[in-house]
């Protein structure tokens, strides 16, 4: 095939059920466990702040291990795909028994927490950073990688509308540690059967980077050098504040529609549902924009977007009302996952003209610490406010309304603010890409012409 299009139309819906698994084993597994262990098994509030802390402190070694040990791997699979072989039978087995904690003794329920949050993200991090890290190094073009990632978004949705519908059909009539079960077996099955396909069919690596684990960088001196790169360093902030607002979104979502709307599970995920399809919808507007005026303009335009359709939350409750806010906040939040995971593209492009080699796994595992330092900020900032409002246990009766509100859409709000000032510096215009790109176009013809002379 061409530089253009290297790959197949069966190849890249393949690779983008990667997305789909990834983004509904880890989107249910936030909005539900703590809703879990907060509300069924009545774990204490700073004991799930806690275990939140100490796992973040593991996710500090964890992800930027793993993401240099890929880089620096050569097998006959290639650097990626041996570690989401790895991975997925451990990962499908926790994603069950995490719901199966002993009660009674809330040390007892938060060390089993946390050896399941440890582990959990043990394993899901041997698949989602190597996956994550073949997108860039697949396709490397504008015109392809727009499109995979456009395909990539709309199965993430797929993903997040699974994570909020299935559960929520599964707990709509009852919650108790039986129907979680239950939902977590189903869960793993599904995902099993969608990274199989993407194994398959989707995974694979190209010859021009099979020399790439040959370079000079060691652990320390790699994350070193990665993080003196000032596109990154901002993207790194981007990335932490994206992923912060998603989590408080995700893990409060169940407790809101409960709390606040006086809604059950179902119709709570009903309306994530409404905000997911539409996103899914909206990413081929976000991709026109992105091809027209560049990634770093649609990032900022999409941003503006969600937040001002977010607003009218702060004082309205009428369901019907909120179902056609979340279809407004759905617009905004497309372009902000379809932008997210394709401006870290521009930076490792960058990188390999400077270094001569792809290293995806290095950033991966930076930006994989952060977003799991945004989830114990996103923990501690909700247990913060549930503790000014005497929620430090969970009591239906207490009226938390504002505090919540005051977490779905202020803070968040906050959030954006600072993302729209890290984008203003972001260095990676739509003119400085299409540079980088004709300097990959020589180097990757040089690489390979090297790779078969072997």
């Amino acid at each position: 095939m061409s530089e253009e299009q290297r790959f197949g139309r069966r190849q890249k819906w393949s690779f983008g059920m990667g997305s789909f698994a990834q983004w509904f084993i880890n989107s249910a597994f936030n909005i539900y466990v703590f809703t879990y262990y907060f509300t069924v098994v009545g774990l204490h509030i700073n004991w799930y702040v806690l275990a939140a802390v100490l796992w973040t402190l593991w996710n500090a070694f964890n992800d930027p291990l793993i993401g240099y040990l890929s880089d620096r791997t050569h097998t006959k699979w290639g650097r990626r795909k041996p570690y989401i072989m790895l991975g997925l039978i451990p990962m499908l087995i926790l994603e069950i028994i995490i719901w199966l904690p002993p009660t009674g003794n809330d040390f007892q329920t938060f060390l089993y927490l946390l050896i399941m949050l440890i582990c959990y993200d043990t394993f899901y991090t041997m698949i989602a950073l190597p996956y994550d890290s073949l997108f860039p190094e697949l396709y490397t073009t504008i015109k392809e990688r727009s499109e995979v990632n456009t395909i990539k978004q709309v199965l993430s949705v797929v993903g997040l509308l699974f994570a909020a519908l299935v559960p929520g059909l599964v707990l709509a009539n009852e919650e108790t540690r039986g129907t979680y079960l239950l939902n977590g077996i189903i869960t793993s099955t599904i995902i099993a059967i969608s990274l199989i396909v993407s194994l398959k069919w989707g995974v694979t690596e190209r010859k021009e980077f099979k020399l790439d684990y040959q370079h000079e960088f060691k652990f320390f001196g790699s994350l070193k050098y990665t993080m003196k790169n000032k596109g990154f360093v901002l993207y790194t902030a981007m990335f932490f504040l994206y992923e912060y607002v998603l989590l408080l979104l995700a893990t409060l979502v169940q407790i809101f529609g409960r709390q606040v709307l006086n809604i059950d599970a179902f119709d709570t995920s009903l309306i994530m549902g409404i905000m997911y399809i539409v996103g899914a919808v909206s990413v081929v507007l976000w991709r026109w924009l992105d091809i027209k005026i560049g990634s770093k303009k649609g990032y900022a335009i999409s941003i503006v977007a969600y937040f001002f359709a977010s607003l009218p939350l702060m004082f309205i409750d009428a369901y019907g009302s909120v179902l056609l806010i979340a279809a407004l906040m759905g617009i905004g939040f497309g372009g902000m996952l379809y932008f997210i995971y394709l401006i870290i593209a521009d930076v490792i492009d960058d990188d390999e003209i400077k270094t001569g080699v792809r290293r995806e796994g290095a950033f991966f595992g930076i930006t994989n610490f952060f977003m799991r330092l945004s989830m114990i900020v996103s923990i501690v900032t909700i247990g913060t406010v549930f503790a000014q409002s005497d929620w430090g246990v969970y009591d239906p009766l207490i009226d938390v309304t504002f505090a919540l509100r005051f977490l779905f859409i202020v803070i968040p709000g906050i959030a954006l603010g600072l993302t729209l000032i890290c984008l203003y510096f972001y260095p990676f215009t739509k003119s400085k890409v299409g540079e980088i790109k004709e300097k990959l176009i020589e180097l990757h013809k040089e690489k390979g012409e090297k790779v078969e002379a072997i």
